[in-house]
């Protein structure tokens, strides 16, 4: 039966939707703070904080090392009681501020003091949200200052601030309805339009960690928010528009359902406890889609079940946004999100011009070789880490890769790096010696740090280049 759809798009005030909303700017209030994140390598970090102390005090009087910073989980903006302390964050530096997080070194005397504290891909405290959980509990961290030279203790936030953040527009789509329905947040980003030139769309599929309904999530634990900024749209020449659909449960999760009638999750053979402790269950559940006689040719490739509504939403937003290039829409994702990168180009391969799948967690084994050969059709780079423990290179994408080569793939490129290191210069080993190792899984590092390239050709420059036109 044909399943009836109804889409609807409705733009919604995050502050109704979460306990609080990330701003552009925000000026404390008295005796209160503002929370500045920035995004980073190994996610969201408190880099400062600017308080109103409620009263002027002389610019020499403000001394980093007056100041206590305590952190404070399960806080909330309705000014409710912290209920457990969690540590202290080391302070750098303290200044007199403008009420906007910038010095104000003219001025002698002022209420508004900016203190700058030291990050760590390390320390747990650098990141604002606890656990994984960002914000969508309605809760995240604060904190208590203290100075009793100057006579404060301060622990009222006034607000979270990120520009990177605010550069998107983030909505909900809701596709299907009944009991069926869909409902998923996205986050978006369209270039302030130059001239009448058509400009490419990136879709970027977030890792599973990501998946929810709370759209930060994607945009600042894996820095996401890259795509948007200077470094990778340059390389269009009137920029390129984003579209960062989030996952209400899972990209894995797909069409084929048990004899209860329960939709089932694509076997993901992740190292680990959880893997060792479900491993009677998903070794039985494997063999509906991979049987003991089953080869690549006959074997049936499981499809998300967001694939429909994450199409329809594509066309929706290109619908809604005429400068769009049809002939340019090109594909990129992380883990969960890269098996939904080869996913949504088996399913649509006329549609979509190119496709960077990242640590994807697709399993060889159960693509479908005609499937595979729409794949080989298609401008492909495939990035990973030799290091991943999640996501066994060996299983997923090299010999995935290899397939594609034997299926004749023309224009197929794969970066497989050593291991994920910082290459900004900035963080390091315990040693201070070389530089800090993220864990091998995080190969997207490299992607939104523009840090992909062989023989001299870059990811984004590749990408830029590919067109259903040509």
């Amino acid at each position: 039966m044909k399943r009836f759809v109804f889409l609807m798009i409705l733009t919604f005030n995050l502050s109704l939707l979460f306990a609080v909303e990330i701003q552009s700017s925000a000026m404390p209030k008295k005796e209160s703070y503002v929370m500045y994140i920035t995004p980073y390598d190994f996610g969201p970090a408190v880099e400062k904080i600017e308080l109103n102390l409620g009263h002027a005090v002389l610019f020499s009087s403000v001394k980093a090392e007056d100041f206590d910073v305590t952190v404070l989980s399960n806080f909330s903006d309705d000014f409710s009681p912290y209920r457990l302390v969690k540590g202290g964050r080391k302070v750098l530096n303290a200044y007199l501020s403008d009420g906007a997080g910038n010095p104000f070194p003219e001025r002698r005397t002022g209420q508004f003091v900016t203190i700058v504290m030291q990050i760590s891909p390390n320390d747990d405290l650098t990141s604002p949200f606890p656990s994984t959980k960002l914000i969508d509990s309605g809760e995240t961290y604060g904190y208590k200052i203290e100075n009793s030279k100057l006579g404060i203790s301060i622990s009222h936030r006034t607000a979270l601030v990120c520009k990177e953040v605010v550069a998107f527009e983030c909505k909900n789509f809701v596709f299907g309805e009944g009991g069926d329905e869909i409902s998923m947040e996205y986050a978006s980003f369209v270039p302030e339009k130059k001239n009448d030139n058509k400009i490419p769309l990136i879709v970027f599929f977030h890792g599973m960690g990501e998946s929810g309904r709370n759209i930060y999530k994607p945009l600042l634990k894996i820095k996401s928010t890259a795509l948007a900024e200077e470094k990778i749209q340059s390389y269009f020449k009137d920029g390129a528009a984003v579209l960062i659909p989030q996952c209400p449960t899972g990209w894995l999760e797909i069409t084929e359902k048990d004899p209860f009638g329960n939709r089932l999750w694509a076997m993901v053979d992740i190292n680990g406890t959880v893997n060792k402790v479900m491993s009677p269950v998903t070794s039985f559940l494997s063999k509906i889609f991979v049987s003991e006689n089953s080869t690549q040719n006959n074997v049936v490739t499981p499809v998300s079940y967001y694939t429909v509504a994450v199409k329809e939403l594509i066309d929706l937003f290109v619908k809604q946004n005429p400068q769009i290039d049809v002939d340019r829409i090109y594909l990129g994702g992380c883990s969960a999100g890269g098996f939904m990168t080869l996913n949504m180009m088996i399913q649509y391969p006329d549609f979509f011009a190119a496709g960077f799948p990242i640590c994807e967690a697709f399993p060889n084994e159960r693509i479908n070789t005609k499937d595979l050969l729409k794949v080989s059709q298609k401008p492909m780079w495939f990035i990973l880490a030799e290091n991943d423990p999640t996501i066994d290179p060996e299983k997923y994408t090299k010999p995935t890769v290899q397939r594609l080569i034997d299926l004749g793939a023309e224009n197929l490129h794969h970066t497989y790096f050593k291991s994920v290191k910082d290459l900004s210069g900035k963080f390091f080993d315990e040693d201070k010696k070389n530089p800090y190792e993220y864990h091998g899984h995080d190969s997207w590092i490299y992607v939104f740090n523009d840090q992909v390239s062989e023989n001299g050709l870059s990811l984004f420059s590749w990408l830029c280049a590919q067109s259903n036109g040509k």
